[in-house]
């Protein structure tokens, strides 16, 4: 736990101390500016008090000397700064001694403290205190205290009566030790407070990842909009309803899903959440939009959660499997043995010879209904027994006629008669084989069956095409009387059906057998006559399905 925490701790260390050397150089350059501006001004000054005789000297010509020498030297140090080189500290030092060395010759060749250039010395160490710490600030001012002293001692020794006095010298150290204390107080203040902030801004950005990654890895779809309807944010399950966007240049949501938008505008309206699901731009989920604003009426934003209605009839699908499957051990055990000895009773009653017309006639029902009941009993097992789909890319144009061609054998005598025909363009289908046999299989039986009630030639036709969406399709349309109006509404629930001898379980297989390869199957009311059932297909598969 040790050794995690020092780990964790070392990039952030590094990382403060990488932004306070970066940090440092601006305040070291504004000193060379500094630098720069005094001695400009000084040599200003010399220019003016030379002509009006305000600036007097003792020493004029050295005073000159060590302006231009000043100015030269500061406008390497600041070119210096700029390159950063050499180092910081040997920079910051040596510009430190310089400032103490130049004053203290301007002070000297003016002729001693009354000149009133010791405030430069003063401003000169605090300022080097800012950046050279406490110790070194105390270093400074002892030493820059020290020169003015020595320059005291000279002006004495020269009899010069008016160069100031000791008090001057104490009073101006004093201040040079001040303002030292003080200006390395406020360094360290400062360079504490910078290094909080480092720490805060580190501490803001692992939470912003590890919100990011909270985000990301939600089941439900996130879409962030800034006040002005433009996307900033979404996670991984949005964008696999309304495609990859680039948040970096923040698009508006109409360009990336217009029905999303409308939907979108609608509750900016009137406030109320639409119910009407929505169908994704790829794959062709649907999902429910939430709309959630963010700050008093959405001033700050809206969240827009997506609910992949999808992914929940999935999930919904999985508890009726389970159950279904209970349900189917139970029938199994409790029907399928029974239902078989009835059935052979029926069937040897009916083969008696002694048996009267009337007999063998109910003997006959009981069979039959004996294996109407056992079909409904296989078809729960179907379902029950159901294995996760293995879905792969299916040429229709080439699987289809393989699958006309087999289907009558499959059917029994009788199911020569049947006329199954292909149109439409070629299109792949993202599928399990077995899965949509399957469907097929159950679809062209349910037509035949319709179709021989009404008393016509069975003719059923398999169209394959594309959407206006652009996904596949592939229908299953065939001449018979259609479907009737009363179980429209619930011709996909379980044995919901119109026929004396169906068992309802056939097109509910159908749709769960759809839905567990996130495709749809819907009734098609364009189609004037017979029944016509289409199977939208998904999207194509992705490399690393």
């Amino acid at each position: 736990m040790q050794s995690q925490a020092h780990a964790a701790q070392q990039p952030q260390s590094v990382v403060a101390a990488v932004l306070r050397e970066l940090s440092d150089w601006r305040p070291l350059r504004i000193l060379c500016g500094y630098r720069v501006a005094v001695a400009a001004i000084l040599l200003l000054a010399f220019a003016a008090g030379q002509r009006n005789e305000l600036f007097p000297l003792i020493h004029p010509a050295l005073f000159l000397e060590i302006c231009l020498g000043y100015l030269i030297l500061a406008l390497i140090t600041l070119a210096m700064a700029y390159v950063q080189q050499p180092a910081f500290a040997l920079q910051l030092h040596s510009q430190i001694l310089l400032d103490i060395f130049a004053i203290a010759g301007l002070i000297h060749a003016s002729g001693g403290l009354q000149a009133g250039l010791g405030i430069l010395m003063v401003v000169a160490v605090a300022g080097g205190s800012l950046l050279a710490g406490a110790r070194m600030s105390g270093f400074y001012a002892a030493v820059a205290t020290l020169i003015m002293l020595f320059e005291q001692v000279l002006a004495k020794l020269a009899a010069n009566a008016g160069q100031g006095s000791y008090t001057q010298v104490a009073v101006l150290g004093l201040a040079t030790f001040a303002t030292a204390l003080a200006g390395s107080m406020l360094a360290r203040r400062a360079r504490e407070n910078e290094a909080l902030a480092a720490q805060r801004s580190l501490d803001v950005a692992d939470l912003e990842m590890l919100n990011n990654q909270i985000v990301q890895r939600l089941e439900i779809g996130v879409i962030a909009l800034d006040p002005g309807d433009h996307i900033r944010l979404l996670n991984r399950a949005a964008r696999e309803l309304v495609g990859d966007v680039d948040t970096r240049r923040r698009p508006s949501l109409v360009e990336v899903s217009p029905g999303l938008a409308a939907a979108y505008q609608r509750w900016h309206k009137t406030w109320a959440d639409a119910l009407e699901p929505l169908t994704a731009q790829r794959g062709g989920q649907e999902f429910v939009p939430r709309f959630h604003p963010l700050g008093s009426q959405g001033r700050a934003g809206v969240l827009i959660f997506l609910e992949n209605l999808t992914q929940m009839r999935a999930q919904v699908q999985q508890a009726k499997l389970a159950s279904i499957g209970r349900l189917a051990a139970s029938i199994a055990h409790e029907i399928r043995n029974p239902l078989a000895a009835i059935m052979n009773a029926a069937q040897l009653l009916s083969e008696t010879q002694d048996a009267r017309p009337g007999n063998r006639r109910l003997a006959e029902i009981i069979y039959q209904q004996g294996k109407r009941l056992n079909t409904t009993v296989e078809n729960v097992l179907q379902l029950s027994r159901r294995t996760p789909p293995n879905r792969s890319r299916i040429p229709l144009a080439n699987w289809l006629p393989t699958f006309i061609a087999d289907w009558p054998e499959q059917q029994g005598p009788g199911s020569n008669r049947v006329r199954l025909e292909l149109e439409g363009a070629t299109v792949e289908a993202v599928f399990d084989v077995d899965h949509l046999r399957q469907i097929l299989d159950n679809l062209a039986r349910n037509a035949v069956e319709q179709i021989g009630q009404a008393g016509e030639a069975p003719r059923i036709v398999l169209r394959m095409g594309w959407d206006p969406s652009a996904h596949p399709f592939l229908e299953v349309a065939d001449n018979g009387p259609g479907v009737s109006p009363a179980i429209r509404e619930h011709l996909f629930e379980p044995f919901a059906t119109g026929s004396a001898n169906g068992t309802g379980l056939g097109l509910y297989l159908a749709r769960e057998l759809c839905e567990a390869n996130q495709a749809r199957i819907h009734l098609n009311e364009e189609v004037a006559a017979g029944a016509c059932f289409r199977i939208t297909f998904a999207g194509p598969l992705k490399e690393d399905d």
